[in-house]
C-alpha cells in the first residue's frame, strides 16, 4: 500500500497549492503551475485534461478533468496512473494558516499500473526529493475523508511474469492529521475474488515508514476472514501480534493469491483456523506462538516457524488430543478390507500436497485414526523433503501393546511407502480386524514387519508388497476352526459360528511378494495337540490356500494320527476341509508299514532257525548272509589243509 500513499499525497500537495492561488489565477494557469511542481517533486510527467474549476460549496476546492502521472522511464506499459475525474474540497481558515487540511478527496475510476522490473526497480518510488534537494514534507497534510470509486489496479511482476489484477476497486480513507491515527474502508475483486478490508491505525506516518505501530484490521475472502490485533508497519514490512484466522473458504484465498486450490483430504485443511501470536518478518519469516490450529475437525496447538521461499519451510512442535486422519486411507474407512473379499478401496490416494512443502513436524497426540489403523498415545518426528516424508516412531501405543519403527511415503513419481515396524503385546484380532477384515484371530503377541508397497489406491497398493516379517504370539484362540474335535472324531464339520481351537502359542516367519504372504514355519502348540502350518495369504486379493497339520499329544483318541486341514478361500468366508487324500496315504502307509515289520520279523527268525545266525533286521541280511558264508568258507578250508574229514 506503501505506493499508493505516496502517490496519492503527492497528488494532494499539488491539489493544495491550486486551491491556494484558485482566486489569483486562471485556471490554464493552475493547471500549469500544479503540473509543474508534481513533476518537480516526483520526476514524472502529469496531465491534466479538461478545466480545472474552482467550487465554493459545500466547501472550497477543486475538480479537474481527465488526471494522467506517467510511468517510469524503463516501462513501455502506459501511464501509471489515469483517472476520469479528481475533487479536492479544503479547508479554508487551515489553508490561510499555512496548513493543508483535505476534508474531501474523490477520485472516479482511477486506474493505476504497478510494475516491477526484472532488476528490483518499481515504478511507484515517485516521491524522492523535491528539485531543492529535500524530501518533501507530508506532515502538514491532514484529510478528513479521501474517497476512490471503480478503481483498478494492475501488477506486473517482470521477473516472474506475474500478473495480479484489482478491480472494482472502492476506499475511503480517513486521516485527521498525518501524523495521527488513520482508519481505512477498502473492497475490491483480486483476481476474480471479492475482498474486504477495515483497518484503523494508529499512527499513520509511523505505518508509513518508522517501523510497526499499533494496528486493528479484518480483511474478509468470500467466506473466509482474518482478525489482527498487534503492531505493523510497511517500511519494512512486518507485524507482530494476535491473529484470528477463519479460512473456511479455501477457494477465496488461492484465488485471490493466483494459486491452484490443492486438493487435501479431509482433516488436513479443507479448512482451516488459527490464533496465536504471530510475527511476520522483512525477510520472509512467519512464526507462531501460542498458537491453535484448526484443521477441518482436528485441533492442534503448539508452535510453527514458516519461511517463505519458493518450497516453504515449515518447522512445528505440536500437541493434539485426538486426531481423525481417517481419509488418508481411501473410500470408507470403517470398511475394512473394502467388505472383505470384495476388493480394497480403489479411489486414489491422493498425497500431492507432499510436494507443497519441506517440513520437519514433531507431533503428540493422545490418539491417531488413519482410518486402517487406530492408534493410541502417539510421538512421532516427520521429516519431509521434495515429497518425502520420513516418520520417525518414538512411541506410539496401539491395539494394547506399544510399536516402534518408521515409515516413509514418497510422492514422486506416484505414491509409495514403507513400513519397518517392531509391535510388542499387540492385540491381534483389533489390529486384524482393522487392516484386512478379519477378526478370527483372538490373541496377543509381537509382530515384526518390513514391507513396501507402490501404488495410488489401497488395491494397488496391497497387491504390490513385498518384505518380511515375524511373528510370535502368546496363548489365544482361533475362532471358526475346531482342530481338536476334528483329530478326535476325523471329521471336517467342526468349523462355523461356536467352534475354536485354543493354543498356548504360535510362532513362524513370513515372506511378501506381489502382495502374496508365504509361511512355511508355523508352530502351533496347545494342551492336547500340536500343528504345523505352510502355504500362503493373498494379501492383495484377500484370499487364503492354507495347510495345517496336526496330532493330537499322547493318551487322546486317534494321538499320533497327523490329520491335515485346508483352509481356502476368501477372508470373509474361508472354508475348512480335512485333506482325507492326505489321511489316506498317511493310513495306507502306516499299513504297509506294519506289513512289511511283520514280514521282517518272519524272515529274520527263519533265517534264524535254518542258518543259527542273528539276524536284527533285514536292512543288514546281505551283510550278515555274506559274513556267514565266508566264516563257513574259512572253516572249509583249513578243515582241508588240516587233513581231517
Amino acid at each position: 500500500m506503501r505506493w499508493l500513499f505516496r502517490i496519492f499525497f503527492g497528488l494532494l500537495a499539488l491539489a493544495g497549492l491550486a486551491v491556494a492561488t484558485l482566486f489569483l489565477l486562471p485556471a490554464d494557469r493552475i493547471a500549469k503551475l500544479a503540473t509543474d511542481q508534481f513533476q518537480a517533486a516526483t520526476g514524472r510527467a502529469m496531465t491534466l485534461e479538461g478545466d480545472i474549476r474552482p467550487t465554493l460549496w459545500p466547501e472550497l476546492g477543486i475538480t479537474t478533468g481527465r488526471v494522467t502521472v506517467a510511468n517510469a522511464d524503463w516501462s513501455d506499459n502506459g501511464p501509471m496512473l489515469q483517472a476520469e475525474r479528481l475533487s479536492i474540497g479544503v479547508d479554508m481558515a487551515a489553508l490561510f494558516g499555512r496548513d493543508i487540511k483535505i476534508q474531501r478527496i474523490e477520485a472516479d475510476a482511477p486506474e493505476i499500473l504497478l510494475e516491477t522490473a526484472a532488476d528490483g526497480r518499481t515504478n511507484w518510488d515517485i516521491l524522492g526529493t523535491t528539485s531543492a534537494g529535500t524530501a518533501p514534507d507530508m506532515t502538514m497534510l491532514s484529510l478528513d475523508r479521501a474517497v476512490v470509486s471503480n478503481a483498478s489496479i494492475t501488477y506486473l511482476d517482470h521477473a516472474t511474469g506475474a500478473r495480479t489484477d484489482v478491480g472494482d476497486l472502492d476506499a475511503t480513507l480517513r486521516l485527521p492529521a498525518f501524523t495521527g491515527p488513520a482508519d481505512i474502508d477498502l473492497t475490491a475483486t483480486v483476481n476474480r475474488q471479492r475482498l474486504s478490508l477495515r483497518a484503523d491505525i494508529a499512527e499513520f506516518a509511523g505505518f508509513l515508514s518508522d517501523g510497526a505501530v499499533p494496528i486493528t484490521a479484518k480483511v474478509a475472502m468470500g467466506g473466509s476472514q482474518i482478525e489482527l490485533d498487534g503492531r505493523a508497519g510497511l517500511q519494512p514490512i512486518a507485524f507482530g501480534g494476535k491473529v484470528d484466522a477463519d479460512i473456511s473458504d479455501r477457494a477465496a484465498v488461492f484465488s485471490l493469491a493466483g494459486l491452484e486450490v490443492p486438493d487435501l483430504p479431509p482433516g488436513l485443511g479443507r479448512a482451516i483456523g488459527l490464533t496465536g501470536d504471530v510475527t511476520l518478518t522483512e525477510a520472509g519469516r512467519i512464526t507462531l506462538r501460542n498458537g491453535t490450529i484448526r484443521l477441518d475437525q482436528n485441533v492442534l496447538s503448539g508452535a510453527v516457524d514458516i519461511a517463505l521461499a519458493e518450497r516453504p519451510q515449515v518447522t512445528a512442535e505440536l500437541s493434539a488430543g485426538a486426531l481423525d486422519f481417517s481419509a488418508l486411507a481411501g473410500g470408507d474407512a470403517d470398511a475394512g478390507a473394502g467388505q472383505a473379499g470384495s476388493g480394497w478401496p480403489r479411489d486414489r490416494i491422493d498425497v500431492s500436497a507432499l510436494q507443497s512443502l519441506d517440513a520437519q513436524i514433531k507431533l503428540a497426540a493422545d490418539s491417531i485414526d488413519l482410518g486402517l489403523a487406530q492408534l493410541g498415545g502417539t510421538r512421532i518426528l516427520t521429516n519431509l523433503e521434495a515429497g518425502r516424508a520420513v516418520t520417525e516412531i518414538r512411541q506410539l501405543n496401539a491395539y494394547g501393546g506399544a510399536i516402534a519403527g518408521s515409515v516413509v511415503v514418497n510422492s514422486r513419481g506416484g505414491l509409495s511407502a514403507r513400513a519397518n515396524l517392531k509391535g510388542d503385546g499387540l492385540a491381534l484380532q483389533s489390529l486384524l480386524q482393522q487392516l484386512a477384515g478379519y477378526d478370527r484371530l483372538l490373541a496377543s503377541g509381537d509382530v515384526a514387519i518390513n514391507v513396501l508397497g507402490v501404488g495410488d489406491d489401497m488395491q494397488t497398493l496391497m497387491n504390490s508388497l513385498s518384505g518380511d516379517g515375524a511373528v510370535q504370539l502368546g496363548q489365544g484362540e482361533l475362532r471358526g476352526l475346531d482342530l481338536v474335535g476334528m483329530l478326535r472324531n476325523l471329521d471336517a464339520s467342526y468349523i462355523g459360528e461356536g467352534q475354536k481351537t485354543i493354543f498356548d502359542s504360535v510362532t513362524g516367519s513370513f515372506t511378501i511378494e506381489n502382495g502374496i504372504l508365504r509361511n512355511e514355519d508355523l508352530r502351533l502348540t496347545t494342551p492336547l495337540l500340536n500343528a504345523s502350518g505352510s502355504g500362503a495369504v493373498g494379501l492383495g486379493n484377500q484370499t487364503l490356500d492354507y495347510g495345517i497339520t496336526a496330532a493330537l499329544l499322547e493318551g487322546q483318541t486317534n494321538s499320533g494320527i497327523k490329520v491335515p486341514v485346508l483352509i481356502t478361500g476368501p477372508w470373509a468366508d474361508p472354508k475348512f476341509r480335512l485333506d482325507l487324500e492326505a489321511l489316506a496315504k498317511q493310513e495306507l502307509a502306516d499299513e504297509v508299514d506294519e506289513l512289511k515289520a511283520k514280514a521282517e520279523d518272519a524272515v529274520t527268525e527263519k533265517l534264524k532257525d535254518e542258518l543259527g545266525v542273528e539276524v536284527e533286521s533285514l536292512d543288514n541280511v546281505e551283510d550278515v548272509l555274506k559274513q556267514e558264508l565266508e566264516d563257513r568258507a574259512r572253516k572249509g578250508l583249513l578243515e582241508l589243509l588240516s587233513g581231517t574229514d
